[in-house]
């Protein structure tokens, strides 16, 4: 006579917790990046692009430049004596999540970027290499903030911090 254990073998309980792993991956995915993490990706993409358009002047020898707005930030091309705006990636118009703010420091001095000048350039990018020395701020909703600084050889150095809440 024959006994019959009654349970799980050990091969269908790995292909249950794969599955679930692989669910629950799905799910972790598919939720938007929140608070720091939200912060540093759009931080991180900044100089990057900041990066690529530097690279982009000295090969191209052109003159090429930033416009940071409240809302996010675009690049332009001089053609002639205008700007052009870029239209096309990885350069085309790029907007920030409503949950982040921005100021811009130029040699210190804070620009209110509600009210400038429409299509006029705050940063410029030399078809050497040099660039506009510059300060811009990321903040999300006034908890924490990544300071981006700029200098005119496009060294970047990132300064996260982040504020102590009321609560604490």
């Amino acid at each position: 006579m024959r006994k019959f254990n009654k349970g799980f073998t050990l091969i269908e309980i790995m292909v249950v917790v794969v599955i679930v792993a692989v669910l629950i991956s799905a799910v972790a995915l598919s939720f938007p990046p929140v608070g720091d993490k939200l912060l540093k990706e759009n931080a991180d993409r900044f100089a990057a692009l900041i990066s690529l358009a530097q690279d982009e002047a000295i090969l191209q020898s052109t003159e090429l430049a930033v416009e940071i707005t409240p809302s996010g930030y675009s690049f332009y091309q001089n053609e002639g004596n205008s700007w052009v705006s870029f239209s096309d990636a990885p350069f085309s118009k790029r907007q920030l999540p409503a949950e982040i703010s921005t100021k811009l420091y130029l040699d210190g001095i804070s620009i209110d970027l509600k009210e400038r000048d429409k299509d006029k350039p705050q940063v410029v990018i030399l078809s050497s290499g040099e660039m506009t020395p510059f300060t811009y701020t990321l903040q999300f909703k006034d908890q924490s903030e990544i300071k981006l600084k700029v200098d005119a050889n496009g060294e970047i150095e990132n300064t996260f911090s982040q504020k102590e809440s009321a609560a604490e």
